[in-house]
């Protein structure tokens, strides 16, 4: 009995600690989007709720920016390139994670090799390749790099590697070819190691800022983080509604995104632990 109860007060006292975490994480998003709503006295004021809420400083950062031009253009990047990691990911994660071949460990290694290269370091020369491939202010040079996902075919490789080869061997006896196997046996259980793939390819693509503000030499191609930054030279970033207003636009999606999957990362999460 004692026990139990000593577990319990552990027990709650987590549970009150992971909200005080929760609430200082949510602290500066709640001003953020309550700030979206504000006058600019309301703002210089510090109230943490709007006088009066008005959808102001919304038309204002859309009639004075281009935040539709560069949220077109940020959905376009991250959308393209979470589907292009994704699909190189499932291909390379397979075969490092399920194939038998010469070279396998070698490649391998190459794969952990990437999460040792910073970005920084390589992305002058990236930067020169592109420009003689005719792609600098383009599409196609702010999506290529990015499909080169080292952390996405790790996830990925471990996950198939993990799965019981049972399912395999039975598919190989039904006649089934290795890119049936991968689609109809492999991705079916691998979800939540895609969603989770998804999630953080997205992220880090709608968030990316050091990448598009080497490519993007003009405005109408820039995305929402190099957009933004370029407001503090406008009158739009004397007041601070309309920036909190852009914000919560650029936010918007990540938190969709999120949403919509986290129920695979969650039941990832739980058939691991099981295990």
């Amino acid at each position: 009995m004692k026990w139990k109860t000593k577990k319990d007060k552990h027990k709650t006292a987590l549970t009150i600690l992971a909200f005080v975490l929760a609430c200082l994480y949510l602290l500066p998003i709640f001003w953020m989007v309550s700030s979206s709503f504000k006058s600019e006295k309301d703002i210089a004021a510090m109230k943490w709720l709007p006088s009066k809420a008005s959808l102001q400083n919304y038309e204002t950062i859309i009639k004075r920016a281009k935040i539709g031009r560069w949220f077109v253009n940020s959905v376009i990047v991250s959308v393209f390139s979470t589907l292009g990691i994704v699909i190189i990911s499932l291909f390379a994660g397979y075969s490092l994670g399920r194939l038998q071949f010469s070279g396998k460990k070698f490649l391998f290694f190459l794969t952990i090799l990437g999460f040792m290269i910073p970005f920084q370091s390589i992305m002058i020369p990236l930067f020169l390749l592109l420009k003689k491939m005719h792609l600098v202010n383009t599409y196609g040079g702010l999506i290529l790099p990015a499909l080169a996902s080292p952390i996405s075919i790790f996830i990925l490789s471990q996950y198939f590697k993990g799965i019981d080869i049972e399912y395999e061997e039975a598919a190989r006896l039904d006649g089934a070819s290795e890119i049936q196997i991968l689609f109809r046996i492999m991705v079916p259980m691998a979800i939540p190691a895609i969603a989770t793939v998804l999630i953080l390819s997205f992220t880090f693509s709608w968030n990316d800022f050091l990448w598009p503000l080497i490519i993007a030499q003009t405005d109408n191609m820039y995305t929402l983080p190099v957009g933004l930054v370029t407001l503090a030279g406008s009158d739009v970033n004397i007041r601070y509604g309309p920036i909190m207003a852009a914000n919560v636009i650029a936010s918007l999606p990540v938190v969709i995104v999120y949403i919509l999957f986290q129920k695979y990362l969650v039941a990832g999460i739980t058939s691991e632990g099981m295990k």
